[in-house]
Formats: C-alpha cells, structure tokens, sequence
C-alpha cells in the first residue's frame, strides 16, 4: 500500500443528500488502515462530514448517521414538500412549476437540520483542530463557485456557510450570508478535488457519491485514492437508519478494496480465499479464451469486453475471475454489502436461482429454442439464467442453434458460463 504522510493528504468528500453515511464507512475504513488526513474538504452534506472529521470524533459521526431520519432535516409539515423537489432531478421540466407554485409560500423547513448542525458541530473545536477545513458552495444568481477555508470565514458564521453548502434547491432552501444568497456547493463542484489541489495536497482521497462521477480525469491518477459507489445508495432525502447502516458497509468495503485489502471489483472478497483461487482463475480464463475463438465469424471478444469495462489495465487472472462471478451476482441481486469468499457467493447465487422452474422448461429448451426465454415485454434475467446453467450441465455446452440467439445476449452467455464453473 501507498504511504499517506498526513500532512500531505487531503480527504475530499462529495455531496449527495442522505448517501452521506457511505462516507463515514469510508473515514471508519481509513482509520482501520491507520491513514489520516491533516486536510479535508467537502461539497453539500460532505461539507458536514467534512466538519465531523475535522474534529476528530468518529463516534458523534457513527451516531449522527446511525439515526438520521426525515425528521431531522425538516419539519413535519415539510416532508411532502421535499419529497417533491427532489423528484425535480430527475424531471427537470417540472422545476420552473414548482417554483412558481411555492413562490408565495416559505418553502422546505430545515429548522431541524440547522439545529442538528449546531449540536453537532463545534465552530470552537474545529477552530482548533489540527485537521484544515475547507468547503465550497455555489452564489445564486450568478452560479459561480466560492470556496472557504475555516480561516477565511468570520467568526460565528461556519454554520452559515455549511448550510449554504448544503443549500440543495430547490429541495432546501438558498441560504444567506451578508448580502449574498448561495445555493448547494455540488452544482458547481461536487468532489472538490481541485480545491485540495491547489491547497497544497500530494495525495489525495476523493469519495463521489453523487448522481454521476464528478471527476473522471482523477480517475485514474496516482496521487488520487478515487472512491465511487457501485450500489444504489437511495435518493437525496432517503434519510433512513436501516438505509444508512448498509451505505456505511458499503463505504467501508469499498474504501478497503480501493487500498487492496479486498479484492473484487464492485464486490467485496476476502483477499486470502481469492489468492488460492490462482489456479481455477487461469484455467477459466483459458477456457473462455477457447469458447470465443471457437465462434466464427467473430473479430472481437464480447465476453472479454464485458469484463474489462470495469477492469484496471494490468488486471490478473484473479481479477478477472472475481469480475466474471461479480456480473453473476449483480445479475442475480447478490447482497453488495458483504464480503464474500467463492464458496459463499455460491451458495448466495444458487440460493436466487430458480432451478425447479428451470427444470420444467427444459426439455422445451433441448431443441435450440432458446429464444422464448428472451422473450418480451421483460425476461426474468433469474429464470434465464437457470436454464442455461442447467443446459450447460446437461449438454456441456450450446447447440449451434441455441448460438444464434445467444450472440445476442453476451451478458446472460457469460454468466451462464461462469455458473457452470462456480457452481
């Protein structure tokens, strides 16, 4: 592993409503590690996040998340109205109508989330922390950006600007501060990355949970730890304990596999179990290597495709093993939130595998009519797949026929295959 010197790495935090827990899974996994950071920045409700590391009490950040509701954002008569607006990102073409039926009115009620915020966070305590603690947020109407530094901000205002950093509109409120009106700092950068940078930071560890990457050129960078849920994390306002726990588990697994103590992809597996699979990992690769240059006609590979869409240049045997296995269990909806060894994402997989089913189809399959399985309006990807795992076992391998209409469907062919090795 990479060695973090604190006061060289800076810990960058997005914005993202209610998937803000996902973060605390990964400031738990960093201090497992034993990296810390002497810089942290933050955008939305990683500003507030941001805050909790910078005083350093993970304890107050396990609780904050570990019982978030609705209710501690914003007020009772306000849920129906904030549910609303958040349904505006993803229709867009509503938002002028919801502005203008609300104009009249005060809006979203966030007196709770402001009160949380003043319980929670010290203005004093990070004043004197040795963590330096920055934020951004957006000034309305110009959609420019403003980043703050703990010292550029006059005393007595950090809950302002926190609040104005997390200002989603028009789901919250804008916020004032003097004469200036700011709305949510992810709209104009939603992992301040570049912020850190310019500050000074060597190394840097982003975490995105937005709606889509914010930084795709950092990607890929050494000096950048990039952190991105695979998962769904729920919607902006999903602020439910049950919903933040998983998220932290998410975070934690996901910070854990990005510094190489899990291995996987978008799943987490126990690095121990996954080295001694070396042996049955080459000899898949090997196998799916044949299985392609056996189909004529083909001037490309689209099992291998499938595979390095996700995969790191330099990926071994392992990792492609692990990644054939992670398309079997995100086809069949395998739990994210665990860490898994092979021997338990099988019996996971074989658990949601409708074989029964599958067996009384199958002799309607034999013949090469594979194609009813794929038929509108929506195939039952479970059901497919159980057919062919239960095909490739009884004939060990496909009709030419059934072929026709399996090049068609790369994704649901490869996962067969990989069912047939792993199970």
């Amino acid at each position: 592993m990479q060695r973090f010197v604190p006061s060289e790495t800076a810990l960058v935090l997005g914005g993202g409503g209610a998937k803000g827990a996902y973060e605390i899974g990964v400031i738990e996994a960093l201090e497992h590690l034993g990296i810390r950071a002497a810089s942290v920045y933050g955008a939305s409700i990683g500003a507030l996040n941001a805050a909790l590391y910078a005083q350093g009490d993970l304890s107050l950040a396990l609780d904050v998340w570990d019982n978030i509701r609705l209710s501690d954002v914003v007020s009772p008569e306000s849920v129906a109205l904030a549910e609303e607006a958040e349904g505006l990102f993803d229709h867009p073409e509503k938002l002028l109508d919801f502005i203008t039926r609300n104009a009249q009115k005060k809006g979203v009620d966030i007196t709770p989330f402001s009160s949380m915020l003043r319980r929670c966070i010290s203005e004093d305590l990070l004043r004197r922390s040795s963590v330096r603690f920055g934020l951004v947020a957006t000034r309305f109407p110009s959609m420019s950006i403003v980043e703050k530094q703990l010292g550029d901000m006059a005393p007595g205002t950090l809950h302002d600007w926190l609040m104005a950093s997390c200002a989603c509109y028009p789901a919250l409120p804008m916020q004032a501060i003097g004469d200036q009106r700011y709305i949510d700092g992810g709209y104009c950068d939603n992992v301040p990355v570049d912020m850190a940078i310019r500050a000074g930071a060597k190394r840097i560890i982003a975490v995105d949970i937005g709606r889509s990457r914010a930084h795709a050129q950092y990607d890929r960078r050494p000096n950048v730890t990039y952190i991105r849920a695979f998962h769904p994390l729920g919607g902006l306002m999903t602020f439910d304990p049950e919903r933040s726990r998983r998220n932290r588990i998410l975070g934690y697994n996901d910070t854990l596999r990005a510094f190489g103590h899990l291995r996987g992809t978008h799943y987490a597996f126990d690095p121990i179990d996954a080295q001694a699979l070396r042996s049955r990992a080459q000899d898949f690769v090997c196998k799916l290597t044949l299985f392609e240059s056996q189909q004529s006609g083909r001037k490309h590979s689209p099992l291998f495709a499938l595979l390095e869409e996700s995969l790191r240049p330099g990926a071994d045997a392992i990792d492609y093993f692990l990644r054939a296995c992670e398309l079997c269990a995100q086809a069949l909806g395998a739990d994210p939130a665990r860490v898994y060894t092979l021997d338990t994402l099988a019996a996971s997989l074989r658990e949601r595998l409708p074989l029964d089913r599958a067996d009384a189809m199958l002799g309607s399959l034999l013949g090469g009519r594979i194609g009813v399985l794929f038929a509108p309006p929506q195939p039952d990807r479970a059901l497919v797949l159980s057919c062919l795992y239960r095909l490739l076992q009884r004939e060990s391998g496909f009709s030419p026929l059934a072929m026709r209409t399996l090049k068609a469907f790369p994704l649901e062919l490869l996962c067969a295959l990989t069912l047939k090795e792993i199970l």
